[in-house]
C-alpha cells in the first residue's frame, strides 16, 4: 500500500505511513455509507409515494362507490315515484268499475224484492253474466295486479312514508269494497250501507292522499292521467270512424 502524501510503499494492514504518518486509511468507507444513505431515502421516498398512490386510490374508489350508490338510489326512487303513480290512479278506476258491478247488484235486488222474484235467483243470473262476459275476471286480475305492487312499495324511501300510510289505508278499503263486488252478502239494507261506506271512505282517503303526495309523485300521477285521457279519447275516435 503506497502513501499518497509521500509515496513511501507499506504493508496492506498499515493504517498509517511509516515515513510520513499520514493515514492510509481511504473515505470508500464514508463513500459507501453515504451511498447507502442515499439508498435508503430513494427508497422511502418510494414508499412514501407509492403509499400517497394507494390511498389516492382508495379514496377514489370509495368515493366512487358513494356515488354509484346515490345514482342507485335515485333510479329506485323514481321507479318508486311511477309506481306509486300508476298504482293509486289503477286503484282509483278499479274502484269505478267494482262500484258499477255493486250498482247493479243493488239494483237488481231491489226490483226482485219489489216484484217478489227470489232475489238469490236474480242476483246468482246477473253474477253469471258477470262471469261470461269476462268482467268479474278482469277486475280480479287487476286486484292481483296492484297487490303486487303493493308489496313492492312496501320498501318506502326515506319522504314518502306520509303518502304511503294514505295508500295502504285506501288499499284495505279498496279491497273490501271489490270483495262486495265479487260476491254480494248480507241483506239489501246492510249490503247497501256497507258498499255506500266503503265508497265514501275511499274517496275521502283519495282526497288526502292528492294532498298528501309530494310534488314528484303528484307530476307523475298527472302525466300517467293524461296519457291514459289521450288514449281514451284516441280509442273513441276509432270506434266512432
Amino acid at each position: 500500500m503506497f502513501c499518497n502524501q509521500c509515496g513511501r510503499e507499506n504493508p496492506e494492514d498499515s493504517k498509517f505511513c511509516s515515513g510520513c504518518g499520514g493515514s492510509l486509511v481511504t473515505d470508500t468507507g464514508t463513500k459507501d455509507d453515504e451511498k447507502n444513505i442515499s439508498e435508503k431515502k430513494g427508497s422511502k421516498k418510494k414508499l412514501i409515494i407509492s403509499t400517497i398512490l394507494g390511498l389516492l386510490l382508495v379514496i377514489g374508489g370509495i368515493g366512487a362507490f358513494f356515488v354509484y350508490q346515490k345514482k342507485q338510489e335515485e333510479k329506485r326512487v323514481q321507479e318508486y315515484v311511477e309506481e306509486m303513480a300508476i298504482n293509486s290512479f289503477n286503484m282509483y278506476l278499479e274502484v269505478l268499475e267494482n262500484a258499477i258491478v255493486i250498482s247493479m247488484y243493488s239494483e237488481t235486488w231491489s226490483d226482485a224484492i219489489d216484484y217478489g222474484n227470489d232475489f238469490n235467483v236474480e242476483l246468482a243470473n246477473l253474477k253469471d253474466a258477470y262471469k261470461e262476459k269476462g268482467i268479474l275476471q278482469e277486475l280480479t286480475e287487476t286486484q292481483t295486479e296492484i297487490q303486487h305492487s303493493m308489496k313492492y312499495l312496501q320498501d318506502v324511501p326515506e319522504g314518502y312514508e306520509e303518502v304511503y300510510g294514505v295508500l295502504k289505508e285506501m288499499y284495505g278499503v279498496y279491497v273490501e269494497f271489490a270483495d262486495q263486488a265479487q260476491s254480494p252478502t248480507g241483506s239489501l239494507l246492510s249490503f247497501n250501507s256497507k258498499t255506500n261506506d266503503l265508497y265514501s271512505k275511499f274517496n275521502s282517503l283519495f282526497e288526502e292522499y292528492l294532498i298528501t303526495m309530494p310534488a314528484d309523485v303528484k307530476e307523475e300521477y298527472e302525466t300517467y292521467v293524461d296519457k291514459n285521457k289521450n288514449k281514451e279519447e284516441e280509442e273513441t275516435e276509432d270506434t266512432e270512424n
